[in-house]
């Protein structure tokens, strides 16, 4: 019986028999279970594809001791590559124990630490604080992992901290950074601050003007950026110029996703893009401030991101498991898990705390009552309808008479629920009527008095609502009283956008009309913008979070108050007054407990889905006699 050898030197190869050589191609052996992993033949030596992780190699040597149990042959392990595999599957349990070290600050790491930040203060003009600093070395020391640290407390100063030692070891010449289109300006700010007076920033936009169409894009990014410091894209160009961009990344490249909770659909487009291009990145950050929105499944992507050829060895999640784990396999994902993010609050960073929230309450007008009762019957069995359409109410009744179609508010839903027309504004003439005359409601009126009362005091203002006509229509109404306003929203581009917010900054606008889920990206108003109005909410925490921390980030002095305000619309019930604004802040709040006390204990949160929302939002209104909770239904209408 003849002896095979499988082995490993700068890559997989299969030696065998001189006499089996000559036609080994030809057998079915080949064809069927080695041709897809092979390169080339080369006289008795079979070449494996440089492209092959050690997992390949495993599942070759699988499918070659199956193949030699047919006693056909005796298959042999070199010892180089029963190292190489050791080596690899040892890898990610040295790093998780590197991981843990670096995040109890390990007295043994302290001298690596201060050279590090030595070589960092040396070559950053704006010096990150302490804590930040930690994290920082935290995320090159790990060269993979992942930033949680909360909004508004210094990430992207972190992660340039990692480029400014790189750079200075001479071991990356730029860096990459994949987001939302939104937080481009962000990171082009941030890096002129940081490094004022000691490296000019040369960024590679991927949405400049100067580039008419995808070719030119591509021909940039091939032959014209070898000088650019700082390249910006966003996840929806990853499929169009992923050639161009894995040459780039795969060479002296610190690459950097942003936000990377986007990246939320397991086998979506955004996640296939972002995997593909990280394949074989060195040095790999994902960041978010909210990295659990819905369940555990939004780490998938995140792990896959940043190990892709040790996720099933290593961490070996399914999908299933994270979708609804027990409290055991909890405890086991965030024990596998906790090494390799780090997470900062503000507080560590000594941001000041903010004020008491203040809640400003409108009592509904006695059309605005019998609209919301008639909604309720309307509605009962459709909850997300019912949710969307009390907005609408509160906000401007005359949007009751357009059909809803729920693809204008994806960005509220889990993914997993079903997104249709659900609604056609067929109502009764007496509902019509009322529609018509209801104009202005209440809660209108309060917020509209409440910014006046605030700009006489001489402060910026930003207002964030839902709805895009909302903000149109206090955009008029302030207009209407000679304030100075703007509005930023999807449809408006990006370079205006900088514009409005640069004007903004600069006192030439009085207040900034917004919605969450355009401006909600890294954008920095603190310094000049202490007052907020949440003239429209919804329960998604992501969205409160990230708006909040538009005007409360590190970098305010000690003594600066930040202020929020939530308007609120109070109806008359049978059972009392019902207020959806109240039930929905008190729900935000609880969340948001949930997430402070996840960090405090070295985990993540699971926060509740769309349907545990709208059941704990409507439990109080919809009761029988009996106190008991009607069941209704999200998706379709009955």
């Amino acid at each position: 019986m003849s002896d095979w050898l499988i082995d490993y030197n700068n890559g997989l190869f299969l030696q065998i028999p001189p006499t089996f050589a000559e036609g080994f191609c030809s057998t079915s052996f080949y064809k069927l279970k080695l041709k897809r992993f092979s390169k080339s033949m080369g006289g008795s030596v079979l070449l494996f594809r440089n492209s092959l992780t050690y997992l390949d190699f495993k599942r070759i040597i699988s499918i070659c001791e199956q193949e030699a149990s047919k006693g056909n042959f005796i298959l042999h392990i070199g010892q180089a590559l029963k190292d190489y595999i050791n080596a690899k599957e040892m890898h990610l349990e040295s790093r998780s124990r590197l991981g843990t070290e670096l995040k109890k600050q390990d007295t043994k790491l302290q001298q690596r630490f201060n050279e590090y930040r030595n070589i960092v203060d040396s070559v950053m003009s704006r010096k990150l604080r302490e804590q930040q600093m930690w994290d920082s070395f935290f995320m090159c020391a790990m060269r993979k992992s992942g930033n949680f640290s909360v909004p508004g407390s210094g990430k992207t100063a972190s992660v340039l901290g990692i480029y400014a030692y790189l750079k200075a070891q001479g071991l990356i010449k730029r860096i990459v950074v994949i987001c939302p289109k939104n937080a481009f300006g962000s990171w082009m700010d941030e890096f002129s601050v940081c490094f004022k007076d000691i490296e000019q920033l040369n960024c590679f936009n991927i949405h400049s003007a100067i580039y008419q169409n995808a070719s030119a894009k591509k021909r940039a990014l091939r032959f014209d950026t070898g000088n650019c410091n700082l390249f910006l894209l966003n996840f929806e160009s990853l499929d169009t110029y992923m050639s161009e961009i894995k040459d780039i990344v795969e060479n002296e490249t610190l690459l950097v996703f942003d936000e990377v909770h986007k990246v939320k659909r397991i086998e979506g487009l955004y996640a296939m893009g972002a995997r593909e291009v990280a394949q074989n990145a060195y040095y790999v950050v994902a960041m978010t401030g909210t990295p659990i929105p819905n369940s555990y499944t939004d780490i998938y992507n995140f792990l896959q991101i940043l190990f892709p050829d040790d996720y099933d060895i290593f961490f070996n999640f399914t999908p299933a498991q994270l979708r609804k784990p027990s409290a055991t396999e909890i405890t086991v994902i965030n024990d596998k898990l906790q090494p390799f993010f780090c997470r900062t609050t503000k507080g560590q960073l000594g941001v000041p705390d903010v004020n008491a929230d203040e809640i400003i309450c409108a009592k509904a007008s006695a059309t605005e009552n019998r609209l919301m009762h008639l909604l309720k019957i309307r509605y009962r069995k459709n909850r997300l309808a019912l949710f969307i359409r009390i907005l609408q109410l509160e906000s401007n009744p005359s949007l009751l008479l357009e059909s809803l179609d729920l693809n204008e508010f994806r960005y509220l839903l889990d993914d997993t629920l079903e997104v249709d027309d659900i609604d056609v504004a067929d109502y009764s003439e007496e509902i019509t009527a009322l529609i018509t005359t209801a104009s202005k409601t209440t809660k209108f009126c309060a917020c509209i008095q409440l910014i006046m009362d605030l700009v006489k005091q001489g402060k910026p203002v930003v207002v964030w609502c839902v709805f895009i006509r909302s903000i149109e229509r206090i955009f008029a109404e302030l207009k209407n009283y000679g304030i100075a306003a703007r509005c930023i929203f999807g449809e408006v581009a990006l370079e205006e956008r900088q514009q409005i917010l640069s004007d903004f900054r600069e006192g030439y606008i009085q207040v900034l009309i917004t919605n969450p889920h355009t401006l909600a990206e890294s954008v920095s108003l603190h310094s000049v913008c202490h007052d907020a109005i949440y003239f429209e909410y919804s329960y998604n925490l992501v969205h409160l979070l990230q708006s909040k921390d538009r005007i409360h980030r590190l970098g305010l002095p000690d003594d600066q108050y930040t202020q929020y305000y939530y308007m609120q619309s109070i109806y008359d019930t049978d059972d009392g007054t019902w207020s959806m604004g109240d039930v929905i802040y008190q729900r935000l709040m609880k969340k948001e407990q949930i997430m402070l006390d996840a960090i405090d204990n070295h985990v993540l949160e699971n926060i509740p889905t769309t349907d545990e929302d709208l059941d704990a939002i409507f439990a109080e209104l919809f009761t029988d006699n009996h106190g008991s909770t009607v069941n209704v239904k999200t998706t379709k209408p009955s």
